[in-house]
């Protein structure tokens, strides 16, 4: 065998192994892991649009927390926390100072819809119709949880399934408040 046969074996392994990395879809995690954004990474854009064709732009949010969850609907731990993330969206409606976004990856405006007749959701469901959004802001796991402070900065990112009980979610959103009140009132 050449040198040469096997340089070219190789390359088409790699591009097999891309391939397939592109086209496989997420992995799915029951289980959890906090993560701080690393802080020397900025974060991305992020322009989509809800299923009732509202843009949503992350820019146009600056000055609240927002909790940004990456979901599907064949996701099972995604499906699991739903109904915390319904109960966080109501808590926080009241004061406006947070906003809680599903972004849904790669699916149809009408498998969601489909999907929300028997799921009722009490936040924005988003469209990443490409997945390109998912790939920016996620390490390929769903669902993912991203929390950006007031000032549009990711600082928290929460892989696998959110859990009702585990309060660190909450008190993460809380020092992100906190903090926003704290830049307010300017030195002391």
């Amino acid at each position: 065998m050449s040198a040469g046969s096997d340089c070219f074996r190789r390359f088409i392994l790699a591009v097999v192994l891309m391939a397939v990395a592109w086209t496989c879809p997420p992995l799915a995690a029951k289980e959890n892991a906090l993560r701080a954004w690393p802080k020397n990474l900025p974060s991305p854009s992020l322009k989509l649009t809800d299923l009732a064709s509202t843009e949503w732009d992350l820019d146009r949010l600056r000055g609240k927390v927002v909790v940004l969850n990456f979901w599907t609907t064949w996701c099972s731990p995604c499906v699991d926390e739903i109904p915390f993330l319904n109960d966080l969206a109501a808590a926080t409606s009241t004061t406006g100072k947070v906003v809680i976004l599903g972004v849904n990856f790669k699916e149809s405006g009408a498998a969601i819809q489909r999907f929300s007749q028997e799921h009722v959701f009490q936040y924005p469901i988003l469209q990443d119709k490409s997945g390109e959004t998912f790939r920016k802001w996620t390490t390929g796991i769903l669902p993912t949880t991203i929390l950006i402070a007031p000032d549009g900065q990711a600082r928290w990112r929460i892989v696998g399934e959110l859990e009702r009980t585990d309060g660190s979610l909450r008190e993460l959103i809380e020092k992100m408040l906190d903090e926003r009140e704290s830049n307010k009132a300017g030195p002391k």
